[in-house]
């Protein structure tokens, strides 16, 4: 007979009672799961790598900490069952190019004068002169000596021989393309900027004889001009490189002396037979 102070046992069913489910391996904290393959790989923040696998039917298995400095001196192969996992490339932020500073590319040299010799007419064509220009002309003849420049018009009429200097292209649609010369003996044409071929003053006072273009510096406002020993046409055309005033300054034939206005630097150019001097008045 049954005890009726002890309790009546547990009633027996056909379902057998489940043990607890043995707890998950602990994760160390901070770390990310990461699945690659099947293979639970739980990389913590901390610099260690903790690296295990589970499947449904195993128990829990040991979990093994690999040092970074572990890494770099022992050799780890990777499970027979876990795919290799390829590091995703890392690219470098790209590094501003300091900016670079442009030089301005070196001015172009200035071609030498052009030089032509000759004997007798004959027409000489430079198509590549495009800006104003001194040209001067030499002539050994003994009878009519001529230079014309197609956009200039008459540059030189003389009889006998001839040694000056002549402005081209100074006007608009005065471009010369091409020289017609008469001449009874030899000749040089020489072609040049005004830097190279005219006679050049600072000062703004200058002397000569016979045809010539100058250069004059300084700050006057009027010039003083004397023509000596001279008994044909004596012509002064002059221009202000500050303003571009100016125009023809004188027209006499045979000796003159006076004062005209003319502000410096200025180019001029004088066409005479004689002696003549330009100062500042």
């Amino acid at each position: 007979m049954s005890d009726p102070t002890q309790p009546a046992p547990a009633e027996q069913t056909g379902d057998a009672t489940m043990p607890n489910p043995p707890a998950a391996a602990n994760r160390p904290a901070g770390a990310r799961p990461l699945v690659a393959g099947g293979v639970v790989l739980a990389l913590a923040i901390s610099g260690v790598v903790l690296a295990g696998a589970l499947t449904e039917d195993d128990e829990p298995q040991p979990v093994t900490a690999v040092t970074a400095a572990q890494r770099s001196t022992t050799p780890t192969s990777a499970s027979p069952s876990a795919a290799p996992t390829t590091a995703a490339p890392t690219t470098a932020a790209p590094t501003p190019a300091a900016p670079a500073t442009a030089e301005p590319p070196p001015p172009s040299p200035t071609p030498k004068p052009k030089v032509v010799k000759g004997r007798g007419d004959d027409v000489v064509r430079i198509p590549d002169l495009t800006d104003l220009a001194v040209v001067k002309f030499t002539c050994r003849c003994s009878s009519n000596t001529v230079l014309t420049s197609d956009g200039d018009g008459l540059l030189v009429n003389e009889i006998g021989s001839y040694t000056g200097k002549r402005w081209i292209n100074l006007e608009d649609g005065s471009l010369t393309t091409q020289f017609e010369i008469e001449a009874s003996g030899s000749w040089t044409l020489t072609i040049g900027t005004v830097a190279q071929l005219a006679t050049t003053s600072e000062t703004g006072k200058a002397s000569g004889k016979g045809d010539d273009v100058l250069l004059l510096g300084g700050d006057a406002t009027a010039v003083r001009i004397t023509h000596r020993r001279g008994s044909s046409n004596f012509v002064v055309h002059a221009y202000s490189l500050d303003d571009g005033e100016g125009g023809l300054l004188v027209n006499e034939i045979g000796a003159y002396s006076g004062v005209r206005p003319l502000t410096t630097p200025a180019l001029v150019q004088i066409t005479a037979d004689g002696n003549w001097t330009v100062a500042p008045a």
